[in-house]
């Protein structure tokens, strides 16, 4: 399915939840044809057989701040592992430490990139903002992740 795709304007797709209830979507448009792309397009879809499902956001940089952004997606040990702060305009990055573990980072304002950005929030960005506000980031959860299929 990721091959009919069009690698420089695939819709992914990140349904979050906390507190036992799911509270929105998020739109992410993938904007580069790049390994680290593709990749989040897979983990999207779970077609290399890991996926984004049930990761959970684990950390917030700059909370309040003009460089606030969210960490998430760890699948292989979806612990609190972190690599570094960066800065990109309600971007999404995305950087893959191995084949076995990366990690996305999605800006809630203007100035965060992490890693290779590999794309742009389309819609959802409240979702994100929302999170960002609860004393522990850790309880949102990935409920589900996919790929708008034009028709």
């Amino acid at each position: 399915m990721i091959k009919t795709l069009n690698p420089k304007s695939t819709i992914t797709f990140l349904d979050m939840a906390w507190e036992g209830l799911t509270r929105g979507r998020v739109y992410i448009r993938v904007s580069k044809d790049t390994t680290e792309a593709r990749q989040f397009v897979g983990l999207c879809t779970g077609q290399p057989g890991s996926s984004f499902l049930n990761t959970r956001l684990n950390r917030v940089w700059d909370k309040g701040g003009k460089e606030e952004c969210v960490y998430g997606g760890n699948y292989n040990s979806n612990d609190n592992s972190v690599y570094g702060p960066y800065t990109s305009l309600e971007r999404v990055s995305f950087k893959s430490h191995s084949e076995k573990s990366g990690e996305f980072c999605i800006s809630t304002d203007r100035y965060c990139a992490f890693g290779d950005v590999i794309g742009q929030v389309e819609s959802g960005l409240k979702v994100l903002k929302a999170a960002v506000q609860l004393n522990d980031i850790t309880q949102v959860t990935v409920v589900d992740c996919g790929v708008v299929v034009p028709l």
